[in-house]
This record gives structure tokens, sequence and C-alpha cells, in this order.
């Protein structure tokens, strides 16, 4: 019965790890690969592109992990351009906008966005409505759908790094139980596959906590 319930759970494990895998590959080469498309008709997972003069942070996600843990902050700003106030706001590090506009919130010369646009998800605290209730009195109007993301690039990176992990992952896992059945667990080749698995899981444990929602 034992026996059963751990096949059954390796079975459970993979089918889980084969899915994270697919979806975080092609994640990964759908963010790296996204096509510019016009600002005025550009949709979800397009890039868009414009010059921007000013920048104000408007949000701010605290993520914990299980529920109380702080791992990050996302902070989403509003960013004013030659025309006035874009749609979307804008996902991009606190650093990144202190860099390029450097005078409370201003910068001398554009500042050229490049930003993929990814929708909105009430399920990780971006309440899109309470932000334009936050603006009403701005008369600045934001999309409540879509928001632009800086950094979708590094996103790709990292959801693809993920996938390649849970590869090596589960070929020294392989590896280890073969070694275990010569009953060479304890050679310098089990050894340095135990430490390259430790390492690869810790890596991936940083990945989802720190890039991936």
């Amino acid at each position: 019965m034992r026996a059963r319930n751990s096949r059954l759970s390796i079975i459970i494990v993979s089918v889980f790890a084969a899915i994270f895998l697919v979806m975080s590959i092609i994640g990964g080469i759908q963010d790296l690969t996204a096509h510019t498309a016009p600002i005025e008709t550009a949709g979800d997972g397009e890039v868009i592109e414009y010059n921007a003069y000013y920048a104000e942070e408007v949000y701010e996600i605290t993520h914990r992990l299980f529920g109380f843990i702080p791992t990050r902050h996302e902070h989403f700003y509003v960013i004013v351009g030659e025309y006035g106030a874009n749609e979307y706001i804008v996902l991009a590090s606190e650093k990144w906008v202190k860099d390029n506009f450097p005078s409370n919130g201003f910068s001398d010369s554009p500042v050229h966005i490049t930003a993929l646009l990814r929708r909105t998800a009430p399920k990780n605290g971006l309440n899109t409505r309470e932000i334009n209730n936050l603006l009403s009195d701005s008369d600045i109007s934001i999309n409540e759908y879509l928001y632009a993301d800086i950094g979708y690039k590094t996103a790709g990176v990292f959801k693809i790094t993920a996938g390649v992990l849970i590869i090596v992952i589960a070929a020294l896992v392989i590896t280890l139980v073969r070694l275990h059945a010569l009953q060479m667990l304890n050679s310098k080749v089990g050894t340095a596959a135990t430490s390259v698995l430790i390492v690869s899981i810790l890596a991936l444990a940083v990945i989802l906590v720190w890039f991936i929602d």
C-alpha cells in the first residue's frame, strides 16, 4: 500500500513539475519574443513604446510568502509623456525610476519607455479600480484591464531559467536514485550531485519567491 501511495505521489509531483516546466518556458519565450504594436491598438502580450517626462508612484504591492513573510515589493507608476498621462500604469523598480526621473519624478530629456502589456491580476493585489478612484481628482484615468511591465525581459529570462532548473533537478534526482541503487551515494560523484541538487533547488525557490507570481 505504501509503495502504491509513493508511486502515486511521484506521478502527481511529476505531472505538476512538467506543467510548470512547460508554462515557464513558454511564458519566458513569449515575453522575450513579444512584438511591438502601436500604442493605440496594442493588447495583452504586446510591447508598447513611447517617450515620457514624468513618473509618479500610485500603487505598491507587498508580496508575502505563506501570507505573512514579506518577500518583495512591486511599484506601479503613472507615466506622463508629451501628450499627457498614458492610460497604462507602469510596473517598474524604484531604482529604474530614480535613475530615469531624478528630479522629483521629472526628467530633463525624454525617457524612452519600452514595456509589455499584461493583464491585471486582482488575486496578486493589483486593484486598478482603486487606483482610478485615487486618481479621480486629477482627471487621470488608467486602463483597468492592462498594465505595462518595464522589466518583462528580465521576467522572461527568469521564467526560462526556472524551466531549465526543473530539468536539472529532475536529472539529478534520477542520478542520485541510480547511485543509491549502486550503493555509490557517498562517492565523490554522489556528493557532487547532491550539492548541485541543493543549489539548484535553492535557486529555483528564489526565482519562485521573487520573480514569478
